[in-house]
């Protein structure tokens, strides 16, 4: 009996085991890498490089409207930046600057990017990264965006052959479920096929019409209060 309860233990605690560890991998804070790189269709392409690193919190702390985090900026950013301008300057017609991310659940390589008109990035002051997730807590898809922009998104007019580097705000996002719809019931239809129309209500003297003809021949019938005889009064 003992070697049995020994056996079935072992069985528990070795099937148990993969289950704790993923719920607790899944709570481990976890490094996004983001990747960056200017292009333009009539040059090599230009190899990406490394912009910096997200620290990745809970995919349960996520609130759907956004929850922020920091984004270390790697040490050769600026070297990185100085390489882009001398490959492919910013006021080139075309030219487009990525911003991507790898992700990190996926089976070989694969990247969501980000893309914008590189000859925005020159007179911007700051920078703001939307990362999406799944509902599996997967980030799928990046939204990379500088400010301030002209209104009619066109490129400035004025604008320097550098790349800026900025302290990037970040924002995370997790799904938002869509509002449930309203289901109504039908209106029922005739052996025809066309809408019944609905019986309109009784008014109040439609509905107690036979109460106050009983009323009104109750009080008929028992006719006025008899008056007291005129002999009677003083009579005592």
């Amino acid at each position: 009996m003992q070697p049995l309860i020994s056996l079935c233990l072992l069985t528990l605690s070795i099937f148990s085991l993969p289950t704790s560890k993923a719920n607790e991998s899944s709570e481990l804070p976890i490094e996004l890498h983001l990747m960056h790189r200017v292009v333009h269709p009539n040059l090599p392409t230009t190899p990406w490089s490394d912009l910096g690193t997200i620290i990745l919190p809970p995919f349960a702390t996520i609130q759907p409207t956004g929850s922020h985090a920091s984004l270390s900026l790697e040490d050769s950013l600026q070297e990185d930046l100085a390489a882009f301008a001398e490959v492919v300057n910013p006021n080139m017609q075309g030219a487009m600057y990525h911003v991507a991310i790898e992700h990190p659940f996926s089976q070989g390589v694969s990247w969501a990017v980000s893309s914008m008109k590189a000859c925005l990035l020159p007179s911007s002051t700051s920078a703001n990264v939307v990362i999406h997730f799944s509902a599996k807590g997967e980030p799928f898809a990046i939204d990379y965006a500088v400010s301030p922009v002209p209104q009619d998104g066109k490129c400035p007019e004025m604008s320097t052959g550098n790349y800026p580097a900025h302290n990037a705000t970040v924002v995370l996002k997790s799904p938002r479920m869509p509002p449930l719809p309203e289901l109504h019931v039908p209106p029922p239809l005739t052996p025809e096929g066309e809408p019944i129309t609905p019986v309109p209500e009784k008014s109040f003297v439609q509905k107690y019409w036979i109460y106050m003809v009983v009323v009104l021949g109750a009080l008929l019938i028992s006719g006025p209060a008899d008056e007291p005889a005129s002999g009677d009064k003083g009579g005592k």
